[in-house]
């Protein structure tokens, strides 16, 4: 009869009895039976993994990080978006950022343009025997357009200028100054933050492209890398890890969100790879390989801090679903040390990469039931 046999130097299995993998524990031992050798993760045909990926549902959570969840039936949203302006403006896109900047400031060239056309046919501009004007060297839409704009941008006047002549013209001045200054602080404070906040981009830097299943230490682990190589997060950081189950059993059920508890990680001076061990408290307690391909699941990786360079708290998301989990891989080690400069070298080509690695193809709870008995057969 083979048995399990765990190699602590090289931290893998080397071989089992082939139907130790089926979960029902009412199934007969055959001691016939040819010893399967763990190596590496079985491929699937592409017609199969196809199927698979249908039955997949839209993520939560995007690889970059962007909330795939929306409000609907909500009465008066329109509304509640202009009472709230200032988070509208930073979380819509920047192409509406750009129209908003363009619509706000050709409307207050307009409009003021407007009333400096009032005031200049009240001030007497369009009478013919009048000599003194108030606006000196326009008489058109277009010019009082063009005298509104220089105003408002305060690029100083040229051929078409006020004087002290028109009636309420210095409460015109004013008003124009004082809302320049509202509206282009508004609107580059705006800019400013959506510059300086975590961009799309920054999350799928940050995290690892995929996520692996492995044993470590006789466990399987669940296991994703993360890096600060701008140092966003540096100060503060606090990793979390969230399971959501997709598998609606009954209608109109809520999705569960589990917390995942996840092993001490260091510091982000290196990349790190962030493990969770799969335990009997792990959501992932049951799952076999064809589970994990089959399941409908996500697992979001939050990753909070605060920048070294300008203190500003961000945060970064991605999620896991079961295309991007690899059972039977780990990561490929990517720092090394170079003897020449005396420095520590990361080769970012490395973070994401895997390779294959010896893990057994049962779930962790068939494998401590095989280590049961191998101990009791000893």
């Amino acid at each position: 009869m083979y048995e399990l046999e765990y190699d602590s130097k090289l931290d893998q299995f080397t071989e089992v009895i082939f139907n130790e993998f089926s979960d029902s524990s009412d199934e007969e031992e055959d001691n016939t039976s040819i010893p399967l050798l763990i190596l590496k993760r079985r491929k699937i045909k592409r017609h199969v993994r196809s199927s698979l990926t249908n039955f997949t549902l839209a993520r939560l959570i995007s690889r970059s990080g962007k909330l795939n969840v929306f409000l609907t039936k909500l009465s008066n949203k329109n509304l509640t978006y202009i009472k709230d302006l200032g988070n509208t403006l930073l979380g819509i896109q920047w192409k509406w950022i750009l129209f908003t900047l363009i619509v706000v400031n050709f409307v207050c060239f307009f409009a003021f343009g407007l009333l400096w056309y009032g005031i200049a046919i009240s001030s007497g501009d369009f009478d013919q025997n009048n000599t003194d004007f108030c606006v000196i060297n326009t008489r058109t839409l277009t010019g009082y357009f063009l005298l509104s704009a220089e105003t408002i941008t305060t690029i100083g006047y040229g051929y078409r200028y006020p004087t002290e002549q028109c009636n309420l013209g210095w409460l015109m001045l004013m008003l124009q100054v004082l809302l320049s200054v509202a509206v282009q602080g508004v609107l580059v404070s705006v800019v400013y933050v959506k510059i300086t906040k975590p961009i799309s981009a920054t999350a799928q830097k940050i995290f690892s492209k995929k996520a692996v299943i492995c044993i470590r230490d006789g466990k399987l682990r669940f296991v994703f890398r993360i890096n600060d190589f701008k140092k966003k997060i540096w100060c503060s950081t606090y990793i979390s890890l969230y399971f959501i189950d997709k598998e609606l059993v009954y209608p109109n059920e809520e999705y569960d969100m589990i917390q995942m508890k996840i092993e001490p990680h260091g510091l982000l001076i290196f990349p790190l790879e962030i493990e969770h061990v799969i335990d009997e408290e792990s959501p992932l307690w049951s799952f076999r390989p064809l589970d994990i391909l089959q399941s409908r699941f996500e697992i979001i990786a939050v990753a909070e801090g605060s920048s070294n360079i300008t203190g500003q708290i961000s945060q970064n998301r991605t999620s896991y679903s079961n295309s991007d989990i690899l059972w039977g891989h780990r990561f490929e080690p990517c720092v090394d040390y170079d003897t020449a400069k005396n420095r520590y070298v990361v080769d970012y080509k490395k973070f994401k990469q895997t390779q294959p690695f010896d893990t057994p193809l049962c779930s962790a709870k068939k494998l401590k039931d095989i280590r049961r008995k191998v101990s009791l057969q000893e």
